[in-house]
């Protein structure tokens, strides 16, 4: 190829070749129409001249110029020959396709690496014949479309086209195409440069859609993915942190942001010196941080952190995966808050159950479990916690009991008062009340419980039924005896008339069948009138009155009490008395009511037995005591009974058949008399009650004959009679007049203070009970009218029961005679009288 300097001599010879003969070809021409006129060959001489020369200078410099460019060009082409093998070998040695087309789409070039791809020689692609679409199975589009894509302003444009061979294989190539333009701009060739990219477009979408696919996972985590350098500045955030921040991607991401300042300055000593622990031994740890929010908000997170380092160990850049954890945190706080409250609260609940004296226990429901005892339910109830199944309810004495409190536990959430047996440690039953609650412990439903034995609770209130029923009884016995006074002095009267007419009859009669009539009927009267004084004396409330007691009268007299009953239920009497007692220094009526109970028990325990029923009472004299047995047949006690009898209000009969105190009352009269009283039974083998008294002061009672003997009769004295009933003052008119008394009669007390009035008296015998004035109102007006009258009064009386009448009395102290009035009896304490009378008038006399 022609250098530079070669060319521009060639350039000269050539201009001056051409230049010169021009001139002289313009110089003749000049010559030419100057002298045309004047019709000279000059002109045309110099032309021809000028145009030979020009010619021989042309051919000269033509001739040489051209042997030196063939020269030049042999070498140039040599060069060039070179030059294109040189870019023939670059261009044939590229894996890029390099080809170069005309619009018409004949190709002028191709390269080995597209005729390898096309799958056709170089000659076939080059050829008139073929078309550069024709390597492939489908267009690309329309033809001019793609030569419309390059213009002279913008020669050069790149493309990716898919297609498919002609052999059917499917390419994707990227082509770089320059548009060859002539001066016209208009489009000579296209020279394109291309590559097959389908596998690097696989690669890329296959990147594509992992960092898709990553960036979905990253983005749609709910935990924060970020990465910063040491200094705090980030590189990357996922949407859950510019969420959880509320800030943008683009805020976060500001150079001006810095994560550090987020951190209280606690927080970021602790976050450094966690950095700094990281290593490229050991680039992974966890921790969590209280952030400021910028919100406002303080938050705690738990971050995951890698460390990532360059070649000489430095920490770039910290990756870290993060989540909100405060939830967790106050949960956690909360949850020690709890934990510290339920202990204080537990630890309360603990001093009160473990101060309350009453037994508390909480025990799962399902199970069962107990879950807790204090010190009372371990001490009484002997349960630990721990046991489960039947070892914690070992305590029930009915589980059907627990299983009722459950049900209603359940539905209500509260039960009070729920009574249940339950066996205390010692095995022994109690009776209870249990109040109970539904509550949640250690996760499960429980039964909180409290305990109150009410053992001693239902014995007082059994006790007190009991005295109620003894205060029933006794306010039967109290009713009882008011219409016994009542009955007692209805009887009274008639029973004296009858004991007075008939002892009379006796007295006076000479028919010895008339006397043996009235002695009958003396005998029964009395007989009346012992058990009406009985029942009297039994009945009888008033302080106890020591003298001296015939026991052996006791005994008579509380069988003949007992008679009718004993006879009814077929029981056989019998009695050895012995004779000759001393006598009991003691209340007859309180040793009446020892033996009538002894009797009365007796006869009613020989019911539960067949014939024969046999009642033994033996009296005896030992020393300085009297005994007195009461002994039966009957069914006996067992040792359980027997222990108890003298208990207050034990009693082995039915409701309503006993009160329970018969036999305690009977010991505490024996004792209180200075006595002992035993008893002496076996089942089966009936009851023997020995009981032991010490003798009195007092001698051995006289004889009845002898105390009804009338003692020598004083002189005849005025006697005045007071009472309601006609025939009791009758009859002791009668008697008094047969022993030479001037008698004389009113029936009602005002009548009695008008006799006075009228008439002397020496002696007034007044009924207590009357209608209007009764004994005790004529005793205060006598002593207005004539006090030393008062001093001779007699008072007869069938009602010793009023309580107003022991006071009156014991506060007067005038004597008192009993109803049935006994005739001998009557007579000689009249005559006492009127002789007591008459001795304090002689002494008032002498004095």
């Amino acid at each position: 190829m022609p250098t530079s300097s070669k060319l521009s001599r060639h350039y000269a010879s050539l201009m001056a070749a051409c230049v010169l003969p021009l001139l002289v070809l313009v110089a003749g021409i000049g010559l030419y129409q100057s002298y045309a006129l004047q019709r000279s060959i000059f002109p045309y001489a110099l032309i021809v001249v000028g145009l030979l020369v020009s010619v021989f200078a042309l051919h000269r410099v033509l001739l040489r110029e051209i042997v030196s460019i063939f020269a030049e060009n042999r070498t140039a082409l040599r060069e060039l020959a070179d030059s294109e093998q040189r870019y023939r070998n670059v261009v044939e040695a590229q894996t890029e396709y390099i080809v170069r087309f005309a619009p018409d789409g004949r190709m002028s070039f191709a390269n080995d690496a597209y005729c390898r791809l096309v799958g056709r020689t170089r000659e076939e692609l080059l050829s008139p014949d073929w078309h550069y679409f024709n390597s492939f199975s489908a267009d690309f589009g329309s033809f001019d479309e793609i030569i419309g894509r390059v213009t002279p302003e913008r020669p050069v444009c790149e493309v990716e086209e898919v297609g498919a061979l002609s052999n059917g294989r499917e390419i994707l190539i990227h082509w770089t195409d320059r548009g060859i333009f002539d001066d016209s701009g208009k489009l000579i060739e296209i020279q394109s440069i291309g590559r097959d990219v389908a596998e690097q477009k696989l690669a890329r979408q296959a990147l594509e859609a992992s960092e898709q696919r990553y960036r979905s996972v990253v983005e749609l985590q709910t935990e924060f993915v970020v990465r910063m350098s040491p200094e705090g500045h980030l590189s990357f955030v996922n949407d859950a942190y510019c969420r959880a921040c509320r800030m943008t991607r683009e805020q976060l991401l500001d150079p001006s942001w810095c994560e550090l300042d987020v951190l209280p300055p606690d927080e970021r000593r602790r976050f450094l010196d966690h950095l700094a622990r990281l290593t490229p031994q050991a680039p992974d740890a966890s921790m969590e941080l209280l952030n400021a929010m910028p919100d406002g908000v303080r938050r705690w997170l738990a971050w995951n952190d890698h460390g990532i380092f360059d070649s000489d160990g430095r920490l770039v850049e910290v990756q870290s995966v993060g989540r909100d954890i405060s939830d967790r945190v106050l949960a956690e706080q909360a949850r020690i808050e709890a934990e510290k409250l339920l202990a204080e609260r537990e630890a309360q609940f603990r001093a009160i159950a473990e101060g309350v004296p009453l037994p508390i226990t909480i025990s799962a429901i399902e199970g069962p479990e107990i879950l807790f005892v204090n010190e009372p339910a371990r001490r009484t109830l002997g349960i630990e916690v721990g046991q489960i199944g039947a070892e914690a309810t070992s305590t029930w004495e009915d589980l059907s009991r627990r299983d009722d409190l459950l049900r209603l536990l359940l539905k209500d959430g509260i039960v009070d008062a729920f009574e249940a047996g339950m066996t205390n440690m010692q095995g022994s039953r109690m009776d209870t009340l249990v109040s109970a609650r539904l509550i949640t412990q250690a996760g499960r439903s429980a039964m909180l419980a409290a305990v109150t034995d009410i053992t001693r609770q239902r014995e007082a209130e059994a006790e007190i039924a009991r005295q109620r029923e003894t205060l029933y009884q006794s306010e039967k016995l109290s009713a009882l005896g008011s219409l016994l006074a009542g009955v007692a002095h209805e009887l009274n009267n008639p029973l004296s008339v009858v004991i007075g007419y008939s002892s009379m009859l006796k007295e006076f009669s000479t028919d010895k069948a008339t006397v043996g009539r009235a002695d009958k009927i003396h005998a029964a009267a009395e007989r009346c009138s012992r058990i009406v004084r009985t029942f009297l004396a039994m009945a009888r409330k008033k302080p106890p009155t020591r003298g001296a007691v015939d026991i052996n009268e006791v005994v008579v007299a509380s069988l003949e009490l007992a008679a009718y009953s004993l006879r009814s239920a077929g029981v056989e009497i019998r009695t050895e008395l012995a004779e000759s007692l001393r006598n009991i220094w003691g209340d007859r009526d309180q040793l009446h009511q020892v033996i009538t109970n002894l009797v009365v028990n007796a006869q009613q325990a020989l019911l539960q037995v067949p014939h024969p029923r046999r009642l033994t009472i033996v009296t005896s004299g030992e020393g300085d005591a009297v005994e007195v047995v009461v002994a039966d047949n009957g069914p006996g006690m067992p040792e359980t009974v027997r222990a108890r009898a003298f208990e207050p209000f034990y009693t082995t009969k039915m409701a309503g058949e006993g009160t329970g105190v018969g036999l305690s009352v009977c010991q505490g009269i024996v004792i209180a008399h200075d006595g002992s009283i035993e008893l002496d039974s076996t089942q089966g083998g009936g009851a023997r009650f020995t009981v032991r008294l010490p003798s009195g002061k007092a001698e051995t009672v006289p004889a009845p004959e002898a105390a009804g003997r009338a003692p020598p009769a004083p002189s005849a004295a005025r006697i005045l009679v007071v009472d309601d009933d006609a025939d009791i003052a009758s009859m002791i008119a009668e008697m008094l007049r047969r022993d030479g008394h001037n008698v004389t009669i009113a029936d009602d007390a005002n009548a009695a203070l008008k006799a006075v009035r009228e008439n002397g008296i020496d002696l007034l015998i007044s009924d207590i009970r009357m209608p209007g004035l009764d004994g005790p109102g004529l005793y205060r007006a006598l002593e207005q009218l004539r006090p030393g009258l008062a001093n001779r009064l007699l008072f007869v009386t069938g009602d010793t029961l009023a309580p107003e009448i022991d006071r009156f009395i014991g506060e007067t102290g005038a004597p008192v005679i009993e109803k049935p009035l006994d005739p001998q009896t009557f007579r000689r304490l009249v005559m006492e009288r009127l002789r007591a009378m008459e001795t304090s008038a002689m002494e008032e006399a002498k004095a």
